[in-house]
């Protein structure tokens, strides 16, 4: 399996989540923070507290239907949208493009699919960027408010909807760079992507303005290193690979050969910064963006 199949089932499977639910209000309140980036008519949003929520006991489930599976397992297409504080859609952003997945599925039919949890993508980055002119001053009166949500989920492969509303609110702006993803550490001496809990912004050295699409002298050279020891960043080769205006992990990265001690590493959050050299036009400027991931063991075989 080349390594664009295997990105493209990866991001299918984030995506593409588990859940059923049948139409109902949720009392259930959705917490963010908002991280303000390089563009100042632009923000994202993080979530510090999710949904979470129970079945109910009047969800119907049905007994049996041809659907779409992956890994013997229903794939349910998930989607939410949010009515934050915006002034502008996405549609109106400068640059972007558009990335084709494949549908790693097939049709067998599904037995009695349940739900187990009704959550949030944390990485749906589509809907956490948000146009809002001078959004670190204009954002702050909507603090603490709740706005609407609305959730909808597809059984693949069938006519079966289910949507929901919910509430979700801005607590303020995030105050620490939280955990973007978890990784093991499997026998080749490799950290292994295990699950992501966050995202890295689209605009994190530049405005939406300065893009590749619509400027030929914009150039962004990354590199990216972890501090393994507290202040010291070791370079790391092949952690990120950028998409569009995304920056996305990649499924592993070989750690340095000089790190001997592996398990060392167990249960430790690790910082991580992403450097770049940006020329856009005629100036040139370097900058960098700060994160972290967690470690939580060995790779399970």
């Amino acid at each position: 399996m080349s390594l664009l199949q295997k990105i493209s089932i990866r991001f299918f499977l984030r995506i593409y989540l588990f859940f059923l639910v049948i139409p109902c209000y949720s009392k259930g309140l959705a917490e963010f923070c908002a991280e303000f980036n390089k563009d100042s008519n632009e923000y994202s949003l993080h979530l510090v507290k999710n949904l979470n929520l129970e079945p109910e006991s009047n969800w119907v489930f049905p007994d049996s239907v041809i659907c779409n599976v992956y890994n013997g397992e229903p794939i349910w297409e998930i989607e939410y949208s949010l009515d934050a504080p915006y002034d502008s859609d996405s549609s109106a952003f400068i640059g972007g493009c558009v990335a084709l997945e494949a549908t790693p599925s097939s049709n067998t039919l599904c037995l009695k699919p349940k739900i187990v949890k009704v959550n949030l993508n944390p990485i749906n980055r589509d809907v956490l960027h948000i146009h809002k002119y001078r959004a670190k001053e204009t954002l702050k009166s909507y603090y603490g408010k709740s706005f609407k949500g609305h959730w909808k989920a597809q059984l693949g492969g069938t006519g079966f909807t289910y949507e929901k509303s919910f509430e979700a609110t801005i607590v303020g702006p995030c105050s620490k760079k939280e955990i973007v993803a978890e990784y093991c550490i499997d026998e080749n001496h490799r950290l292994v992507l295990d699950k992501e809990l966050d995202y890295i912004p689209r605009y994190i050295f530049a405005p939406a303005s300065e893009c590749h699409f619509c400027n030929k002298k914009y150039r962004e050279n990354i590199s990216t290193s972890i501090a393994f020891k507290e202040g010291v960043f070791t370079p790391i080769e092949e952690m990120l690979y950028k998409s569009c205006e995304d920056y996305s992990l990649k499924e592993s990265l070989r750690l340095p050969q000089n790190l001997k001690k592996e398990r060392a590493l167990y249960g430790k959050v690790l910082p991580v910064r992403i450097n770049a050299e940006i020329q856009s036009g005629e100036s040139r400027r370097k900058d960098y963006y700060d994160f972290r991931i967690r470690v939580n063991g060995p790779c399970e075989k």
